[in-house]
């Protein structure tokens, strides 16, 4: 597999957390998008469905006029970083350079990949106690 197989942007089948024993439990109650640039470049956004609206905005896509407590709940369960990545031996290491979370900036993520066609499987690396989490992902 190389970079230019996975560039594309991919929405979210769902998510699944796989325990040590191969039992499967699946989450299916986000929104998410990932995009992958022929360039290197990365972003993912990961939201909850159902989120609340807040009672005041500035008509953009901003919080700015939000109150903290709705900034609080609108950032609840969010996933949002962006950076450039790598693909080495099947595996993809996500270098974030900016996120949601300002403790992740500089972190690497790495992801086990397999694509089968349009559809992405990110696994996570396992656990101590072997179990992993897994997105699926369909390319649009």
């Amino acid at each position: 597999m190389t970079r230019d197989d996975i560039v594309g942007v991919y929405r979210t089948l769902g998510e699944d957390t796989v325990g040590a024993d191969g039992t499967v439990a699946s989450d299916n109650a986000r929104t998410a998008q990932i995009m992958y640039s022929p360039d290197g470049y990365m972003s993912v956004v990961s939201m909850p469905n159902g989120r609340k609206l807040a009672a005041r905005t500035s008509g953009g896509p901003d919080l700015n006029a939000a109150t903290p407590e709705e900034r609080a709940d609108a950032a609840n369960g969010m996933v949002c970083y962006a950076g450039h990545y790598e693909l080495k031996d099947g595996v993809l290491h996500h270098h974030v350079e900016m996120a949601l979370n300002p403790n992740a900036v500089g972190q690497t993520i790495v992801r086990r990949v397999e694509l089968k066609g349009t559809d992405l499987t990110l696994s996570s690396v396992p656990a101590a106690d072997g179990s992993y989490r897994r997105i699926r992902w369909r390319r649009v």
